[in-house]
């Protein structure tokens, strides 16, 4: 009879490990470790700590993208509805691929090969997306900007990143309240952000 995959297993201390010792000083023994088998038994299912990494940080990112091609065919909501989807939809999903999804913030950005420059293309059309979503706002008045959208659209996304160094899941009810405060304060700057930038500027 065959033994029972530890795949996911692997995944969740691989996971548990890069987020709380680094990539760098993390080992295949650690991991092995949290999960009870030796080094050893971590090749029958990878061929080195690098292609783990890559296994641990598909999942958050493919999730965010099939959510996102989602948002952008529901062409009957406004921008502002598709925000506040777009935050809840991060928060859920930093929730339900926790650490993995921070670990993805942490590393892929840093690491080199056609592999992870993959992800990052996957990041660049994320932005682009998040980007589009805010001009779109911005031409039908429902958002008045402070600066530019490609501008605007980074620092919503930066708000939603810096969530690796304080968010721990909490429960799906405290999670979705979590994301509509988030929302809440990037929307008063898009519906204010023009006032507040020529006030500002007065006052300068």
């Amino acid at each position: 009879m065959p033994r029972p995959s530890r795949w996911s297993e692997i995944l969740v201390a691989a996971g548990e490990e890069f987020r709380e010792r680094g990539y760098e000083t993390a080992t295949l023994e650690s991991i092995g470790a949290r999960v009870g088998i030796l080094k050893g038994s971590i090749y029958n299912y990878v061929a080195s700590k690098e292609e783990l990494l890559l296994a641990v940080v598909e999942q958050p990112a493919k999730q965010l993208l099939a959510e996102l091609d989602r948002l952008n065919q529901d062409t009957g909501s406004s921008a502002a509805v598709r925000l506040r989807e777009l935050i809840r939809t991060q928060v859920r999903i930093f929730s339900e691929c926790y650490p993995a999804a921070f670990v993805y913030l942490q590393h892929i950005g840093r690491m080199g090969g056609e592999r992870f420059d993959e992800f990052r293309a996957m990041d660049a059309r994320y932005m682009g997306a998040v980007e589009e979503l805010v001009a779109e706002g911005a031409r039908s008045g429902e958002f008045s900007l402070a600066g530019d959208a490609r501008t605007t659209a980074r620092a919503i996304v930066g708000m939603l990143d810096w969530m690796q160094h304080w968010f721990t899941p909490r429960g799906a009810k405290a999670d979705r309240e979590l994301a509509d405060q988030l929302f809440a304060m990037a929307l008063g700057g898009l519906a204010a952000g023009g006032g507040m930038h020529a006030l500002a500027r007065d006052l300068a």
